[in-house]
């Protein structure tokens, strides 16, 4: 397992030292989201093999698809929630433009 993490870090890491050393050609660069999306499509028909021969993720299949839901719906409400009561505070904190234009200064998006 431990080894697992660590090939996964490693060929991460590799990747990153390629990209920044700056010696793939155009080519490949334009290449790229072709080859990503060709491997996430190859990773999801591997796990779709791996779920359907494995009998126990089968048979709780419905459970776990209505926790997931209600944690999905959960996540969505509390999010639009917290974002309305946060929206509302720094309403009331900042009362005009300006004020709002200064707290935000310094902080490049």
């Amino acid at each position: 397992m431990v080894f697992r993490i660590l090939l996964y870090v490693s060929l991460m890491f590799v990747g990153v030292l390629v990209g920044r050393s700056g010696k793939l050609s155009s080519k490949i660069l334009n290449k790229l989201d072709l080859i990503q999306l060709i491997c996430l499509l190859f990773l999801l028909f591997a796990m779709g093999i791996s779920m359907g021969t494995n009998e126990k993720v089968m048979s709780s299949f419905s459970t776990i698809g209505l926790k997931s839901a209600a944690f999905a719906v959960f996540s969505i409400i509390f999010s639009v929630f917290f974002v309305l009561i946060f929206n509302k505070l720094l309403t009331l904190t900042f009362s005009s433009k300006k004020e709002v234009q200064k707290a935000g200064e310094g902080f490049d998006i």
